[in-house]
């Protein structure tokens, strides 16, 4: 028995003895393995006149340098929803309903890169208990909404001068309906009691946006869109400035964009409906008005209302602080056709939108900057087809240049001249801002 024993302890012994002389191999292997690639880090480092390899080997560990980015964000936005009664025409169904869907069926790829897409509602959806009317009065089928959605737009600006086309009840039912449809909305409110902006959490970034639209002020002081003057109600429910009273517009702003950051906001878009129709340039309060907006700390100005496209500029503040001011977006879908308007020398202008992509990238030490801005120009291309016209928003991105002849009904030179024209306007200050901010240029041009 004592034998068993002592057997069992000498094994015991010999197989720590063996585990301890393998660990001691393992650990001399190591070292060799060690001294080797440090001999031969050295070696590599002589031969590259002493440069340091070994820094550049670190760089491939999975550790990431401070600060780092955690988060992006992109958004994107399109000019005026214009619905004209020929387009009203073009889409109405034998059955009595409407379908807008066409309208976006190009588009829609490019709408749904962004993480958030928005564009501006130019029309009441006022219901068919009266007709469905284009300029001057817009007042359109909920079908609208729904191709948009379905075509990647994922919020509406509704603050613009046809805002209250259709009174109390038009202002009313639209926002009911967006409700209903679960669309986001900003430019106007249900109550008093509901917020001016929104804060939206894009991909755990939180971007603060807000929407205003000119306004002018009747003799009895009410507000006053188109002419129309508001009901005292419907006044504070439309998110409304005054270019004769602008010191109370930048108090607000001032507010809004304090009361944003407080909600959580780490960059803030204001959207503004401004400025002179058909006009390529923006006016002296437009000016004003933006470099004011970009001294109260906006990130990002969006303009509409001129139905052109007006330049892309960069503002400083005095501290500082910088802005993007793209002054206007253009038309995203109209029936104002060159035809129609050359009479009055539009060259075109009011067949072109663009989108406007600005992409947010948050860092580790919670700083959020502007990584990318971009600009796809856009075209209403419209064909009569089959006794109808058909109107489509073309993105010209040129990336597939040698595929525009192949979703471009009416001729590929026709696309190419809008192209033009809207790099010719926005190029110059696009290309401004991505090169001091380290990013390649873009093509402005292309041959007819």
């Amino acid at each position: 028995m004592a034998d068993k024993k002592l057997t069992r302890q000498y094994i015991r012994r010999r197989r720590r003895r063996r585990r301890i002389t393998a660990l001691i191999v393992l650990l001399l292997l190591v070292a060799a393995i060690v001294f080797g690639v440090s001999s031969f880090i050295k070696s590599l480092n002589k031969e590259n006149g002493g440069s340091d390899i070994s820094s550049e080997l670190s760089s491939y560990n999975n550790t990431p340098k401070e600060p780092y980015k955690i988060a992006s964000a992109k958004v994107g936005s399109t000019g005026d929803l214009l619905i004209h009664s020929p387009i009203l025409t073009s889409a109405k169904q034998s059955d009595g309903t409407y379908d807008f869907s066409g309208i976006f069926s190009s588009v829609k790829p490019y709408f749904e890169q962004f993480d958030l897409m928005t564009a501006n509602l130019e029309v009441t959806l006022a219901g068919d208990s009266r007709a469905y009317t284009g300029y001057p009065v817009f007042n359109c089928p909920d079908s609208l909404i729904d191709a948009a959605v379905n075509g990647g737009v994922d919020m509406f600006l509704t603050a613009n001068n046809h805002t209250y086309d259709t009174g109390i009840d038009g202002l009313m039912r639209t926002m009911k309906v967006l409700k209903e449809k679960s669309v986001p909305f900003i430019g106007t409110r249900q109550s008093e009691q509901d917020s001016l902006y929104t804060v939206k959490d894009i991909n755990g970034i939180k971007i603060g946006m807000v929407c205003y639209t000119y306004c002018t002020t009747a003799s009895d002081g009410r507000k006053a869109l188109n002419g129309n003057v508001l009901r005292s109600e419907a006044g504070p429910l439309v998110n409304t400035f005054d270019y004769n009273k602008l010191d109370e517009f930048y108090s607000e702003a001032e507010s809004v964009i304090t009361e944003m950051k407080n909600d959580g906001a780490e960059a803030t878009i204001i959207y503004l409906h401004w400025g002179n129709e058909y006009i390529r340039t923006p006016n002296t309060y437009q000016k004003a008005i933006a470099q004011k907006i970009c001294d109260l700390g906006y990130d990002v100005i969006i303009g509409g209302h001129p139905h052109v496209i007006q330049p892309i500029e960069t503002l400083v503040s005095e501290n500082g602080h910088e802005t993007v001011c793209l002054y206007s977006m253009g038309n995203a879908i109209s029936n104002q056709r060159k035809a129609l308007m050359d009479s009055d020398n539009y060259s075109g202008h009011t067949e072109d939108g663009l989108i406007l992509g600005v992409t947010f990238d948050k860092y580790s030490d919670g700083k959020v900057v502007i990584s990318d801005l971009s600009v796809v120009p856009c075209w209403v291309d419209m064909k009569r087809i089959s006794g109808k016209n058909q109107y489509r928003i073309v993105p010209l991105d040129t990336e597939f240049l040698e595929d525009w002849d192949t979703y471009v009904l009416t001729g590929v030179s026709h696309a190419k001249a809008s192209f033009n024209r809207t790099m010719k306007l926005v190029g110059e200050g696009l290309n401004a801002y991505r090169t001091s901010h380290g990013m390649s240029e873009v093509v402005t041009k292309v041959e007819p």
